[in-house]
């Protein structure tokens, strides 16, 4: 049995990026009312062609042979139009999705560096990517931990002036020598 989720499940749970899933929704609205104009002008120019533009006369011609056509032609038409609306469709999510997937792959290998005990450069997104409001958190946090990684270094080198007093202790100056550089390690 699955456990029970740690939160309940409400519409502003699912909308975790409100501008990216507003604009994607918007865009694929937008592509199926193409598709949807597009389906029906082909509908309608099938039609037209079978009834005014071809030599066939309906007292000549049985209703099902004509009816028999048209339902051929249109379910090439049709078939060809919603391929290529899918394809368009799957093209535009993909050139859209990449301003998303830009930035995650970005943030991912960041973490990973800092894993690795660096503190990366400032952060930079292309102008129309997403995200830019954690990048800008990111950077935040790299200003933060250089200001630190300063310090730190900062109380080695004063450490190691300590530890080099010849008023200390042989233990005492070994301490401080070791603390200094375990600081200088970080």
């Amino acid at each position: 049995m699955p456990s029970p989720r740690p939160y309940k499940r409400q519409l502003r749970n699912l909308l975790i990026h409100r501008p990216l899933q507003r604009e994607y929704t918007l865009l694929m609205l937008a592509v199926m009312m193409v598709v949807c104009l597009v389906v029906s002008f082909v509908i309608h120019a099938t039609m037209k062609q079978a009834f005014l533009g071809s030599p066939y006369r309906i007292g000549r011609v049985s209703p099902y042979e004509v009816l028999s056509e048209v339902n051929n032609l249109l379910v090439v038409r049709v078939s060809l139009t919603l391929f290529m609306s899918v394809l368009v469709a799957t093209l535009i999510g993909i050139v859209f999705l990449h301003r998303v997937a830009g930035p995650v792959y970005r943030f991912r290998m960041t973490l990973k560096r800092m894993a690795g005990g660096e503190i990366p450069e400032d952060m930079r997104l292309r102008d129309r990517d997403y995200f830019t409001e954690v990048a800008a958190e990111f950077n935040n946090v790299f200003k933060y931990l250089r200001g630190k990684k300063n310090s730190t270094i900062e109380i080695a080198e004063n450490l190691e002036k300590i530890s080099s007093s010849e008023n200390l202790k042989d233990p005492v100056r070994n301490e401080l020598q070791d603390m200094a550089q375990s600081l200088k390690k970080w």
